[in-house]
């Protein structure tokens, strides 16, 4: 297996024909669609395209174990809300992703079970107010350059785990814009991806770009990602930890769908909401691509109905 780690390299080796299947990187849609439309010149050669809504969610964590972002009082929490509050998704969604995304509301995607449409437990982008909450917690702006310090007078220094590729580094831009416009300082831990994953995995950063995925209709199985037994395993990397949040996970997993189970989701949202271990970021869309000769693939009916294949594959499983 070869991997092709920068997306211009992939798309140009897909056009080439040389690779059969391709997820178009966000910053090349344009590249491939126009007016929602393949380009002729793919249309010409037969390439089949499709444009789905991942059941996934991208997400920043906070190490809740950090001595700057973590913990559980009142002005810990109102830093992270401050920080989430910063970041302007709207450009993120708009310009780093040419469009292809929407911004989450909550943990559970749209078409799982448990997704609620009329709840919205983000953190909506106003740095006016991100500004006047920190002020208000004693994040003062008497550092060099004018950037804040923590309430006890030490410095406010923000550090992102960011991989070397030419898109993380547009993030990085982005974030330090957003940080720098309500005076805090950010810098990023430059590592390739593998490494990065072992340090979150080890609790070794302090914030991470991340997003989860399931293949499973039930969507409240990805808010095992804050369930504190999961800490140390890959998924609960902010080592967010409440025993009224695990109680609450706990008894959803042994629930069937319906209003019970919708209602401890809800109730384990508003704790999310509450305590910030997390910064929801996006709805992605997904573009793929396929050679005309790749037969019988159908990543629209995959990455919409994910569950529907599991369910196949444990047929299969069990006719062997």
């Amino acid at each position: 297996m070869n991997v092709i780690e920068e997306g211009n390299p992939r798309l140009l080796a897909f056009s080439a024909q040389q690779i059969d299947y391709l997820w178009v990187p966000y910053n090349l849609v344009d590249r491939v669609l126009e007016n929602g439309a393949l380009k002729a010149e793919y249309a010409r050669q037969g390439v089949y395209w499709t444009r789905v809504l991942e059941t996934a969610f991208t997400y920043t964590y906070f190490n809740m174990d950090d001595p700057v972002v973590g913990g559980y009082t009142p002005e810990q929490i109102a830093l992270r809300r401050a920080i989430a509050m910063a970041y302007d998704v709207a450009n993120e969604i708009r310009v780093l992703r040419q469009g292809q995304a929407i911004p989450a509301t909550q943990m559970v995607p749209p078409g799982l079970l448990g997704h609620d449409p009329t709840r919205n437990r983000r953190a909506e982008y106003n740095p006016a107010a991100a500004q006047a909450l920190l002020d208000k917690f004693g994040y003062k702006v008497l550092g060099p350059g004018g950037y804040r310090t923590r309430p006890d007078g030490s410095p406010l220094v923000l550090k992102l785990g960011s991989p070397p590729d030419s898109e993380s580094r547009e993030f990085d831009e982005l974030w330090k814009r957003s940080m720098d416009a309500v005076g805090i300082r950010i810098e990023f831990v430059k590592q390739k991806w593998p490494d990065l994953l072992k340090m979150s995995t080890a609790g070794q950063l302090q914030m991470f770009r991340l997003a989860r995925f399931t293949i499973l209709r039930d969507g409240g199985g990805l808010l095992e990602i804050l369930y504190s037994k999961n800490i140390g395993t890959g998924m609960n990397d902010s080592h967010f930890s409440l025993p009224e949040f695990d109680r609450l996970f706990e008894q959803s997993r042994a629930l069937p769908d319906g209003t019970e189970r919708n209602a401890l989701y809800a109730r384990m949202s508003e704790i999310t909401s509450a305590y910030m271990p997390l910064m929801l970021g996006t709805y992605r869309y997904r573009t793929v691509l396929a050679q005309p000769w790749l037969l019988g693939l159908r990543p629209d009916s995959f990455f919409r109905e994910p569950w529907k294949y599991l369910d196949i594959d444990l047929e299969r499983r069990k006719a062997h």
